[in-house]
């Protein structure tokens, strides 16, 4: 619990933080005026987002590995 409130604040810091760079990056990547800005802070979340999940993913994995192993061992 206390990695997924510290991935919730890293994220939260983040986006406040750095939205405005991720802003630049994708208009300058993507094209798009005024009108299309706020919706690329949601796409860097979206990114950041897709990075925990993978993570989380991993972790869990290596979790249902490591108990399988200790229950062939008994």
């Amino acid at each position: 619990m206390k990695k997924a409130i510290i991935a919730m604040l890293l994220m939260a810091i983040f986006m406040v933080g750095g939205g405005g760079i991720v802003s630049i990056v994708f208009t300058s990547l993507l094209g798009g005026g005024t009108e299309q800005s706020y919706i690329y802070p949601l796409y860097g979340a979206a990114i950041v987002l897709t990075g925990i999940i993978v993570g989380a993913t991993q972790i869990v994995i290596s979790e249902i590995r490591e108990l399988k192993e200790n229950l062939k061992d008994k």
